[in-house]
């Protein structure tokens, strides 16, 4: 049932495909919804008042349904008449009566800076807009549902569609639609033939009124084939990603130049000598402190049963951000597609549920672990409660506020589904797997009392290590994590997708060799207790960047309370799954460093 359940999940991705057109035929245009930059809410297009009600009633629904509502997404099929390559000019859809609460409405809305999103063909309705930074023009989703000039507020009551299409090389006589691009007006009485160079705007008065709302439709054929997203992309700053890459690069050599002193000097020379002739290194105790507590140093941790599934679901995390990573510089998704992103995140999430039960019930075993089901249990609970409890949460804030940003009860369904009927099987058979094979034995027994760790050195604390650790690694990602906030807050798609592939495997490497330094510094005073070091030392990089996201959140348009929850639970979320997965990345890399080491001595 479970490996049904996810090859019809593989064939929904692969298999969506552009609708193909012929001349004349109906093109459905779907509402969706208004959304601020300014309050972080979206609310629903066709919820509002004062827009002309639509006489369909058939809605757009994906299979997943949470990957709308988490987007806001509410699609209705408008009344809007679009034929394939037949123009239309000033055609009047509804003349819509305005109350005085109507107008108080989309004046608050219009002084929001809210956008109106509607969708043609799986395309978000977009504004073209022009930078330095491109020779060619970008799109923006949304366009603005109204302007103030004058201390006066206007409706965009007429909008033009210029729809974008090329010839379909694989059907002949057949069309595909690759840009939908839509230019807002204010025409006050419906009069938009436009005969005259100025023309009044439709202005929202405090009392009763109608309002026309009509539309143009535009055909434009493109010559060039293009993908349909790409011009949602803006192309980042080259030359300023050339030297970052190159200082990442210094960096992380420099890091690994370290582990091979550490591997080369240090630890084959400790290795190689006998009992004489360490004696050498009586004035150097610093550098041979890793040996004395060799009976201590594969202790079972503290908590060791809660470190075990929370290093699981790193584990399905990263293969999430490997998985993702290398969809996107293979061409297999876009991101600036709707939603290609939260299906391909749940697909290599389901993916991970075995990997994560098996890595699971590996390291629990090594700690002895009297029940492997409770752990596996544990694994495919402990983090998704936690996420989900912060997506309740934020449930709870924005549906006090009417939004469509709320979870519906048909999301939070499909989400508990998944979950339970899917994720849990595939990482309970992980777990299974897991148990079944022999278990890894440690270099060295451990005695029955733990060692004394003796006092240390302010360099030698805890917290600096964590501080220190995060550093290179936050270092080498700043600007790509910089990039995307200011996405996020300017409603813009800046990314290059080689930078980000370079980056983030710069970033992954760092991370496990600083972890690796850190935690070998860490024994050599003698202090045995690295498990959950390794792992906190790993996500140090997200503490750096949930700080830097804290201190961007003043740079941007964002205001009222709202708003800002809605911002930091955000942050919190996507930081704390970066942690887990980089956090996890350094439990393995010092834990399969410390075994070889410690494999290399002679324990009596």
């Amino acid at each position: 049932m479970t490996s049904r359940v996810i090859l019809i999940f593989c064939c929904l991705i692969w298999c969506h495909l552009v609708s193909g057109y012929k001349q004349g035929d109906p093109v459905h245009l779907y509402y969706n919804k208004i959304f601020s930059l300014k309050n972080q809410l979206s609310y629903s297009y066709q919820s509002l008042s004062f827009i002309c009600p639509t006489q369909q009633h058939s809605r757009k629904k994906s299979l997943l349904v949470f990957d709308q509502d988490l987007r806001g997404d509410r699609f209705v099929q408008s009344d809007y008449k679009l034929n394939f390559l037949e123009n239309q000019e000033c055609k009047v859809l509804c003349k819509q009566p305005w109350s005085i609460e109507d107008a108080i409405k989309v004046e608050e809305l219009v002084a929001d800076d809210y956008l109106v999103e509607w969708e043609l063909d799986g395309m978000p309705g977009a504004t073209v807009s022009y930078t330095n930074e491109a020779p060619e023009h970008n799109y923006r989703i949304g366009f603005p549902l109204g302007f103030k000039k004058a201390d006066s507020t206007f409706i965009n009551n007429h909008v033009i569609f210029q729809v974008l299409y090329t010839s379909d090389p694989a059907q002949i006589g057949k069309y595909n639609i690759v840009g939908f691009e839509v230019y807002p007006d204010s025409i006050a009485d419906g009069e938009c033939s436009k005969k005259n160079v100025e023309y009044p705007y439709q202005q929202v008065t405090g009392k009763r009124t109608t309002v026309a709302f009509t539309y143009s439709v535009q055909w434009k054929e493109v010559k060039d084939k293009m993908n349909r997203w790409d011009a949602f992309l803006l192309p980042p700053n080259k030359e300023r990603h050339y030297y970052t890459l190159l200082n990442g690069v210094i960096a992380t050599l420099m890091v690994f130049g370290i582990i091979a002193v550490i591997i080369l000097k240090t630890v084959y020379k400790d290795t190689s000598q006998d009992d004489k002739d360490l004696k050498l290194f009586d004035d150097a105790d610093d550098f041979i402190g890793w040996k004395l507590i060799s009976r201590d140093v594969f202790r079972r941790p503290i908590y060791g049963g809660l470190l075990t599934p929370i290093m699981g679901s790193g584990i399905q995390l990263l293969i999430v951000s490997i998985g993702l990573i290398v969809s996107l510089y293979m061409g297999w998704y876009h991101p600036a597609q709707p939603g290609s992103l939260t299906r391909w995140f749940t697909f290599f999430y389901l993916l991970g549920g075995v990997p994560a039960g098996y890595a699971s019930a590996r390291v629990y075993k090594v700690f002895r672990g009297k029940s492997w089901i409770l752990n596996s249990i544990l694994t495919a609970f402990v983090v998704p409660c936690g996420v989900l409890f912060v997506l309740f949460v934020l449930c709870m804030i924005t549906w006090s506020q009417q939004s469509s940003l709320a979870i519906s009860f048909s999301g939070w369904v499909s989400i508990f589904s998944i979950w339970i009927f899917v994720l849990l099987p595939l990482v309970c058979i992980g777990a299974y797997i897991g148990e079944r094979s022999e278990r890894m034995e440690q270099p060295s027994r451990t005695t029955q009392m733990p060692r004394m760790v003796p006092a240390k050195r302010w360099y030698q604390l805890n917290l600096i290590r964590i501080l220190l650790g995060g550093i290179i690694p936050f270092a080498i990602i700043f600007l790509n994590w910089h990039e995307f906030l200011t996405s996020v807050s300017k409603g813009e798609y800046i990314l290059s997708i080689d930078y980000t592939m370079a980056v983030s495997t710069l970033m992954f490497l760092a991370t496990s060799g600083i972890t690796i330094v850190l935690i070998f510094l860490q024994l050599c005073a003698e202090d045995h207790h690295w498990w959950w070091q390794s792992f906190i030392i790993g996500a140090s990089p997200s503490l750096y960047m949930f700080l830097y996201g804290l201190y961007y959140f003043q740079s941007t348009k964002i205001k009222g309370l709202v708003g800002a929850s809605i911002y930091i639970i955000n942050l919190i979320l996507g930081c704390s799954v970066i942690g887990l997965c980089t956090g996890t990345l350094g439990f393995l890399s010092a834990f399969f460093v410390i075994r070889r080491i410690y494999s290399s001595i002679k324990v009596d």
